[in-house]
């Protein structure tokens, strides 16, 4: 939503101070509904058949309770233990007995759990809720239950009967026949800095190579630049030197006011480990955190040690922000990375969220791939002949056979990586047009095609599906803000959920 060039105020080093008692790292794990200052905490009532995700996914975010109100902890929040105590407990005597698995199979389904979290966005937290449909249940507080029924009354009135949108425009599609003239970049180096680079790097080789130290103040004089510039200036040479083949040097200002360079020159083949430059110590930091728990062997904690004790400071404190993937699932990730590194057939039951069933798979895991909705498990199904990527927050259980397989030399697991990975799921194949409420349409310009721009300032978009459960999951996130138009029978998949949803 920037749309005008970002840069930076001033010319200095640092404009501004954090506070020390403000540390950024927490916001980077809130819910959607987090983002703002606290109004509330919620007490929603999940189904025990998905308790599951809800804490996988949003275990961050909140905390959870039995419905009698006993905290629940970790896996217990979820666990076929608490079902076999919670129908132990409701049976006559309440004798909670032995029997492990055994049990727990008798008692059934697992039971239902309340998901207690605290909140800033209503709109947010009621969009979240209206998505699980049937699944989820606000008790706490009143007014937000209150206006969660107001909003699925809405939606269920808006797609009873007729809807008559305002008159508007037709927008036609725009098509992006790319820029008049050669493409541009803001990033580039302007040719007077080049120049300076080029002069900086003679001076600095020549110091490297007679053993010399330069004084700051002196080289910030003959380049005519400002000590923020020089800095700047050292950073880039110290990245486009690095490399094996060629001459490589390291320039580092010190503490007193003195400029170090340290001449490093290789052969083709490094005698010895590369040097790692500050930018890329902060780069590896970030890959470590982002990747966090995805190794067949756990985390690479103390390589993550290492690297910041060398640094000097931890880049996570001071502006580098890594946020944990939702959904994801340490214990899982390594147990599948484990089985894709030995080759080894792992049983899935897979969790699909739109139809609200269970599906059991036998697949070749190949690697796990960060995509846009976070991270996957890549692999051969070979019941349906294909690559298919099965999102880690909707697998409810995974097993490794004993049995191996073959890599096929036809599969490329990070093929589809820079876009959606293959689910599984049928392409869309039908258009919707669906309204769009002036509220919300200027946030649905930014992720939906337009066909109408209406007086009242709302919106006609279409949207491509290919099943009705999905379209109506996203029209009921919207709290009433989205109307089906067309086709009638998505209009009435919408109008019968929003009726079952009251009549609970």
């Amino acid at each position: 939503r920037i749309r005008d060039k970002v840069a930076y105020a001033t010319k200095a080093e640092h404009d501004f101070r954090r506070p020390d008692d403000f540390d950024p790292r927490p916001y980077g794990d809130r819910a959607d509904w987090q983002m703002s200052e606290t109004v509330g905490t919620a007490r929603i009532r999940i189904a025990g058949r998905i308790a599951w995700q809800v804490q996988r996914a949003h275990g961050r975010q909140g905390t959870f309770e039995a419905l009698d109100g006993t905290p629940l902890t970790g896996e217990a929040a979820t666990s076929t233990e608490h079902a076999r105590v919670a129908a132990a407990a409701a049976a006559p005597g309440g004798a909670s007995g032995e029997g492990g698995s055994g049990a727990a199979a008798e008692a059934g389904p697992p039971a239902d759990v309340v998901f207690v979290t605290d909140y800033g966005v209503e709109r947010a937290l009621l969009g979240w809720v209206m998505r699980i449909g049937e699944h989820a249940e606000i008790l706490e507080p009143a007014a937000l239950r209150d206006e969660y029924r107001s909003r699925v009354e809405l939606v269920r009135d808006r797609h009873t009967g007729p809807f008559t949108p305002a008159s508007g425009r037709r927008v036609e599609p725009v098509e992006d026949t790319g820029a008049d003239g050669p493409p541009t970049r803001d990033g580039v180096i302007r040719p007077e800095r080049f120049a300076r680079l080029v002069t900086l790097a003679s001076i600095l080789i020549h110091a490297g190579r007679a053993t010399e130290r330069l004084e700051v103040q002196e080289l910030l004089g003959r380049l005519n630049v400002s000590e923020a510039e020089l800095r700047d200036d050292i950073n880039v040479l110290n990245v486009v030197n690095f490399g094996g083949g060629s001459y490589v040097l390291y320039a580092e200002i010190a503490p007193d006011g003195w400029l170090d360079v340290d001449p490093e020159p290789y052969s083709d083949h490094f005698a010895r480990p590369a040097r790692l430059l500050p930018v890329e110590a902060k780069a590896l930091v970030a890959a470590i955190d982002l990747i966090g728990d995805h190794f067949p062997d756990g985390t690479l904690g103390d390589v993550r040690r290492k690297v910041v004790d060398a640094l000097g400071e931890d880049p996570l404190e001071h502006g580098l922000q890594v946020a944990h993937g939702g959904g994801d699932d340490r214990d899982l990730s390594r147990l599948i990375s484990r089985a894709a590194h030995d080759r080894r057939l792992v049983e899935l039951d897979y969790y699909k969220p739109n139809e609200d069933e269970f599906s059991h798979r036998t697949v070749e895991p190949y690697a796990l791939i960060n995509g846009r909705e976070g991270w996957y498990v890549a692999a051969f199904d070979p019941a349906r002949d294909d690559v298919r990527h099965f999102r880690l927050d909707r697998i409810r259980h995974a097993h490794v056979l004993d049995e191996t397989f073959e890599r096929r030399p036809e599969v490329d697991p990070a093929a589809e990586v820079a876009g959606w990975p293959r689910t599984g799921e049928l392409p869309a194949s039908r258009s919707a047009r669906v309204w769009v409420s002036p509220d919300r349409a200027r946030w649905e310009r930014e992720r939906r095609t337009i066909a109408e721009e209406l007086q009242d300032g709302a919106l006609v978009t279409e949207v491509a599906f290919a099943g009705a459960d999905w379209l109506v999951r996203e029209v009921l996130t919207e709290i009433g803000d989205l109307v089906v138009l067309e086709p009638g029978d998505a209009r009435e998949s919408v109008r019968r959920v929003a009726e079952g949803l009251l009549t609970r």
